[in-house]
């Protein structure tokens, strides 16, 4: 009776991963960053233990079909950083912050709009008001080093798709 069990939930598993297997990540395209590459963005002086916020790249869909962005995770960061808190804070037509120390991202006017929990509709053709900015946090005070990007999972035409867009963070002095 066990064995029988065992395996009818295993046959779920398998029935509910089916759907999403259809899903699969593939690596996507659809997604524009604008002057990313060329976007430096740090903090020369940090502390342990505290946190900072790096904007990651403005988002134009480039694809004829509408996007949702799932979320925005920091690439290439040194493991001497955590990272994984993400926002993604709507600006409307205001001006896009580019950064922020933890005791100022609260009191920044507009942090309040956070969207984070859902999914962010892009539609073609057109630029996202929602910015993606995800938070890194140095464990030592030796932990100066730097990121490489954004890393945006997001779904089109019912399959999931990850990219990444390059842009400069880091945390101590910045080497050109």
């Amino acid at each position: 009776m066990r064995a029988r069990l065992i395996a009818a939930g295993a046959a779920a598993v398998l029935l509910g991963a089916g759907g999403a297997a259809s899903g699969t990540t593939a690596g996507g395209r659809a997604l524009n960053g604008g002057e990313a590459p060329h976007h430096h963005f740090g903090f020369e002086r940090f502390q342990a233990g505290e946190g900072y916020w790096f904007a990651c790249p403005a988002l134009t869909n480039t694809s004829s079909e509408p996007v949702e962005v799932l979320g925005a995770q920091l690439v290439g960061a040194p493991a001497h950083w955590r990272t994984g808190e993400v926002r993604a804070v709507d600006w409307g037509d205001g001006p896009v912050g580019v950064g922020a120390r933890d005791e100022t991202f609260a009191g920044t006017p507009g942090m309040e709009r956070d969207r984070s929990t859902t999914p962010v509709r892009i539609a073609p053709g057109e630029r996202s008001t929602v910015s993606y900015l995800v938070r890194a946090e140095p464990v030592s005070a030796s932990a100066a080093g730097r990121a490489e990007g954004c890393r945006f999972t997001y779904r089109s035409a019912h399959r999931v798709y990850v990219q990444d867009l390059a842009s400069h963070y880091f945390l101590g002095p910045e080497d050109d």
